[in-house]
């Protein structure tokens, strides 16, 4: 019978740092050297012992970045694999191990990390319950330096030691020859984080400057290839693909003409024009043509030729690309402020209700819709039967996709009196067409300026995620789109601060009679004019009744805040 840990010549496993010794897939497990716990002598100093294996409590720390191509080791993989070797050894294995997923340890990476945040905390106020933290691998822990070296440090300061299964070694931070070689582990980790983030622009910088088609084939071209004798296949062009291309020219010109994205795709739809995307799930083959596959389509800058780099910190960069365009630019253009203006209808059924789909949550942001709710308490007839309940109509809030909803309502009558008037107020102001600023040539300048940057964000994602695929390591794509989604959406904010003055909004300014023209359009029940006003002006939004005010009746300014465009 062998102790606990004796060593067998069969399997035993180069230390990390012997010479000739290389990290890798194909290593073997070998014996760890023994554990150790502390003791104090008797002049206060800190000295090691032998830890009994019964003693001995291991708590894991699982975590791995987005990983769609299966080269990495899920953390229910390494969970299973540390647990396993674990209990060879007769360990214990903590129940709650800490863990990550999808979650960047680079520092590059925007989301935070619960389970490491927690991992801490718990070492740092004495709740880790265990003697030793085990990992898959050092860069599992962090690829920061400085965020490594903080959890090597409250190890030592702990007693804990750190098991790295990958290395087949148990780590003692105390020793100083361990600590550095977790040190330099890190070290090598944030380096490589590096390298692949400047390879990756560098690569992408090279692909745009070449003008080149990158990655999968867009919908509405056609790539011609020619065969070398090897086999290998070369690009020779571009072309407009004859079944697709005109499908892209006709949704713009759609757009333009004032199409909503659903009607759009109905039309598709009823034309029995296949999707530009094969449908990968059985449940959505009869979906076809989408509102949101319409948009965007014609989002893509690639439809103007041109092939737009984006560094994410820089100008941006635009190169002729080599397949012929389907949108001109100045159709472009045109067709992208028509897609972020705020005006752009969604639907093209006539609106009823002065403030549905206008008027928003104050609690989650969501858009409101109309319903009909139940007003009083049910009364009885003169013969004793039930009386139906009054009905009326109020804005309800339809909550955000996926969540619980209906966080506020309020009386239609209400909201609408309380919203037109502060329209009307704000229109009749002396100073109101001094508020809407000049409409000159700079303002021009900066939206088209806008635009572009928002049509650069757009293709360097596009450009990430193709080139995260061919490397099959998608981590890049996760921690860029955190990065650039927000300026994506800074940036139409932007856009929309520079829209231009409205033609009915000044029509309306300039006649001198607001409330005239509006109690005209009121009595005709132009319903689509009044929105448009309202829709160009001011965002409202409806808030919960306070607890004080909970049973009153009659209208109540204060639930309603807003702001003006």
């Amino acid at each position: 019978m062998k102790a606990p840990h004796e060593t067998s010549a069969l399997n035993v496993v180069p230390h990390p740092e012997a010479e000739g010794h290389a990290y890798g897939s194909q290593y073997r497990w070998g014996p760890l050297p023994p554990p150790h716990s502390f003791r104090r002598t008797r002049s206060g100093n800190r000295v090691r012992t032998m830890m009994d294996d019964r003693n001995l409590r291991v708590r894991e720390y699982l975590r791995v970045s987005l990983d769609r191509s299966g080269t990495g080791k899920s953390p229910d993989q390494q969970h299973d694999e540390i647990t396993t070797e674990a209990q060879r050894r007769g360990w214990q294995v903590h129940s709650s191990p800490y863990r990550d997923d999808n979650r960047s340890a680079s520092r590059f990476a925007t989301k935070r990390r619960e389970g490491f945040a927690q991992l801490i905390a718990d070492l740092d106020e004495g709740r880790f319950e265990a003697n030793m933290l085990a990992i898959w691998e050092s860069s599992r822990g962090s690829r920061r330096t400085g965020e490594w070296i903080d959890l090597i440090d409250l190890c030592r300061d702990r007693g804990v030691q750190i098991w790295v299964l990958t290395h087949n070694r148990v780590y003692d931070p105390s020793n100083a020859r361990d600590r550095r070689s977790l040190r330099e582990d890190a070290s090598d980790a944030e380096y490589e984080s590096d390298k692949t983030s400047e390879r990756l622009q560098r690569d992408m910088r090279a692909a745009a400057k070449s003008g080149r088609p990158h990655g999968k084939n867009v919908y509405g071209y056609q790539r011609v290839y020619s065969v070398k004798p090897n086999g290998t296949r070369v690009l020779d062009k571009v072309v407009e693909h004859p079944d697709q291309a005109w499908v892209v020219k006709e949704a713009a010109a759609m757009v333009l003409a004032g199409r909503s994205y659903y009607d759009i795709a109905a039309t598709f739809n009823e034309k029995e024009i296949p999707p530009r995307r094969p449908v990968r799930e059985a449940h959505r083959a009869s979906l076809g043509w989408t509102a949101p596959a319409v948009k965007q389509m014609l989002t893509m800058p690639v439809y103007t030729g041109k092939r737009v780099h984006n560094p994410t910190e820089g100008e941006l960069a635009t190169y002729e690309g080599i397949w012929p365009p389907l949108i001109t630019s100045e159709t472009w253009e045109k067709l992208q402020l028509a897609m972020n203006s705020r005006g752009f209808k969604s639907n093209n059924w006539p609106a009823k209700h002065l403030l549905s789909g206008i008027a928003l949550c104050g609690e989650c942001g969501a858009r409101t819709r109309v319903g009909r709710q139940n007003g009083g308490v049910q009364k009885l007839g003169a013969n004793g039967e039930r009386l139906p309940r009054p009905r009326y109509h109020a804005y309800q809030c339809i909550g955000v996709p996926g969540r619980p909803g209906f966080h506020v309502s309020m009386r239609e009558e209400h909201l609408d009196l309380i919203v037109t008037e502060l329209v009307l107020a704000r229109l009749e102001r002396p100073d109101f067409l001094a508020t809407l600023g000049a409409q000159d040539e700079d303002i021009d300048a900066e939206r088209a300026a806008v635009l572009e940057e928002i049509r650069g964000h757009q293709e360097w994602l596009e450009q990430v995620a193709t080139e995260a695929e061919s490397r099959r390591d998608l981590r890049m794509l996760t921690e860029q789109r955190d990065l650039v989604e927000p300026k994506i959406e800074a940036a139409r904010r932007r856009l929309e601060s520079l829209a231009a003055a409205d033609p009915l909004v000044l029509e309306l300014v300039q006649s001198g009679r607001v409330r005239e023209i509006w109690a005209e359009r009121q009595e005709s029940r132009d319903v689509v004019w009044q929105r448009h006003v309202i829709r160009d002006l001011i965002v409202p939004r409806i808030h919960r009744v306070p607890l004080e005010a909970v049973g009153r009746k009659g209208l109540n300014r204060d639930r309603v805040t807003y702001d003006w465009r």
